[in-house]
């Protein structure tokens, strides 16, 4: 597997954990992966195994993995923060932002405000960041899909988010941007969306995978690899 090791940034005193590769080739294109809503560093380390020659770094956004979990602070610029923090700390220069599922908004939002980029892939995500119900909450505590003693984390998530509309940050974004949706049943990136995307980019390329839905990662995590891969060389070669 990708040789990883831990590191840690600070943002507003929150100790943010962000794994970041050991080795590899200085002049490949480094990938900065943000992912979804409750996942954690540690279980995209497959998913950075197939990119293992560039320099890799995926994190745990609070309250996520072995990030601080706060009582509170858990909202749309909170979570820019997050990345922010690991940007800066790592030092990180001309890479590629790839977000997933709810990173994708904390992910726009960075990369409207952030020239340090030289690309950006969204995957299966609308360019807005939602008001989330409380059923949303009251499924992932039900269902064991965090640990009790950062209930917490899901409850602050829920109350603190706010119906936002990115789509004016979208024309802020002047790098290429790869966009991944699935096509199959469960995906959330829906054909309305993705006009908006088109129309509201200036560089934009659309990917659907046919036989996923909003986990493009099955039934064959090598299909979203390829396509990344595929982005990210040529964003080595200048595009």
């Amino acid at each position: 597997m990708h040789q990883l090791v831990d590191r840690w940034a600070n943002a507003d005193d929150i100790k943010i954990h962000y794994l970041e590769s050991r080795d590899y080739e200085e002049d490949l294109t480094p990938l900065v992966y943000v992912p979804g809503a409750l996942n954690d560093a540690e279980q995209s380390i497959e998913f950075m195994h197939y990119f293992k020659k560039r320099r890799c770094i995926t994190m745990s956004l609070r309250g996520r993995g072995n990030s601080d979990a706060p009582m509170n602070g858990y909202s749309l610029n909170d979570h820019v923060k997050d990345i922010n923090a690991v940007v800066q700390q790592s030092q990180v220069n001309h890479y590629c932002l790839l977000a997933y599922s709810m990173g994708v908004p904390f992910a726009i939002k960075f990369a409207s405000v952030n020239p340090n980029l030289k690309g950006l892939i969204i995957c299966d995500y609308p360019a807005r960041y939602p008001l989330i119900p409380t059923t949303w909450t009251e499924r992932i505590i039900s269902n064991g899909f965090i640990d009790i003693e950062k209930k917490h984390v899901v409850e602050c998530i829920q109350k603190e988010s706010r119906q936002i509309d990115l789509q004016h940050e979208l024309s802020s974004i002047k790098v290429p941007v790869l966009i991944i949706k699935g096509g199959a049943e469960g995906n959330l990136l829906k054909d309305d969306e993705v006009e908006k995307y088109r129309g509201n980019l200036s560089n934009v390329t659309i990917t659907e995978i046919a036989d996923s839905g909003h986990n493009l990662f099955e039934p064959d995590i090598q299909v979203v690899t390829k396509i990344v891969q595929q982005f990210i060389g040529k964003l080595d070669d200048g595009y």
